[in-house]
């Protein structure tokens, strides 16, 4: 049994959006309801972070030594955790909607969804952003965006949108940044709890979190099946990235929102899990 042990000293409310670092050698998390961004160094465990003035969906490194974060219904360019920071782009100004998840994918081009406060309405959407361009619209009815990840090859794009408890999978254009095709490629049942956030390895495996299912499934891409599972002292899983020397460490974010604090005494904090596999690296903003 693969061992999940947690890392840090911080507790949040609602952890997610995990993004390594590697020329820092630290993660990158958000805590959503904590209003806070967090980086995580290794090299002394070290723990750092920045108070925003909004509920922070995730955060990514930029080429150069900025941060790039999406906060409410903005995206904010920033200079590092303690430094300036600049609007870069607004959308969705609907006060039943936030951004939630987002990451790079593998030419530096931000994927961020929206999503409806009150987890009911597909309200949400899912956009592209590229350096200084508007961003674009590219799903909508989405209620909660969440997990996003690619195929090794960058053919496909996988996408959740957690209250269908499925994944899909899309046909992706890299050049153009274009997904079609949609496809459901599994579907979960209540007792599995909601898909939230997902990375892939090096083999192209899914890695899952489930929000309510206290685990996390590394799932085969093209069959579906279910190929490993780890379980957790948390029953709400939010996402999950790899990390680490090699890319071969599973970092893995939580969350206590919802619970009395007399449950769950480790619900909330970040977890690091030693899978036997590298994972995807986390690619940077090209601005």
């Amino acid at each position: 049994m693969i061992s999940v042990e947690p890392v840090g000293n911080f507790r949040a409310r609602l952890g997610e959006g995990p993004c390594w670092d590697e020329d820092q050698g630290a993660l990158l998390w958000v805590d959503i309801m904590g209003c806070t961004l967090h980086r995580y160094t290794l090299q002394g465990c070290k723990e750092d972070f920045r108070v925003v003035t909004g509920n922070p969906g995730c955060v990514v490194r930029c080429g150069d030594h900025r941060l790039l974060a999406a906060v409410d219904n903005s995206i904010y360019l920033m200079e590092g955790l303690s430094g300036d920071e600049e609007t870069f782009a607004v959308v969705d100004q609907n006060s039943r909607l936030r951004f939630n998840d987002g990451k790079c994918d593998s030419l530096g081009r931000m994927w961020v969804g929206s999503m409806d406060r009150n987890e009911t309405d597909p309200l949400g959407s899912l956009y592209r952003i590229s350096g200084k361009a508007s961003p674009v619209r590219v799903l909508s009815g989405i209620t909660v965006s969440n997990g996003l990840a690619w195929s090794p090859d960058d053919r496909e794009m996988y996408y959740i949108d957690s209250p269908r408890r499925c994944i899909w999978a899309l046909e992706f254009d890299r050049e153009e940044g274009a997904v079609s095709n949609r496809r459901t490629l599994v579907e979960f049942d209540d007792e599995d709890g909601f898909p939230d956030g997902m990375t892939t390895d090096v083999a192209g495996r899914l890695w899952v979190a489930f929000w309510g299912g206290g685990k996390i499934l590394c799932i085969d891409a093209q069959s579906g099946q279910v190929e490993m599972r780890l379980d957790l002292p948390a029953s709400k899983v939010t996402s999950c990235a790899f990390g680490g020397k090699n890319l071969e460490s599973l970092f893995i974010t939580t969350a206590r929102v919802g619970l009395a604090d007399d449950e769950e005494p480790l619900a909330g904090r970040l977890f690091v899990a030693q899978p036997g596999i590298a994972g995807a690296p986390s690619h940077r903003f090209a601005i």
